[in-house]
């Protein structure tokens, strides 16, 4: 009986940890995109709006880089 009863806990103790990273790694990255020109007031005359995009890092990796306004 104590046997049963470790064997038990032990898979319920592997199926939790299978569970975990299998729902950590199909998680995808959690960004807001926003389409268009934000609904905020432009900060001067001479900015304008640049889109969220991805940007290649130094490592090689792409990175999500949020809209910004930008001053020209």
């Amino acid at each position: 009986m104590k046997s049963i009863k470790s064997v038990l806990l032990a898979f319920i103790m592997i199926m939790g940890l299978i569970g975990i990273n299998t729902s950590e790694t199909n998680a995808g990255p959690r960004v807001r995109i926003y389409v268009g020109t934000p609904k905020i007031h432009k900060p001067g005359p001479n900015y304008v709006w640049v889109e969220g995009h991805y940007k290649i890092n130094k490592y090689g990796k792409l990175v999500w880089v949020p809209g910004h306004w930008k001053r020209v």
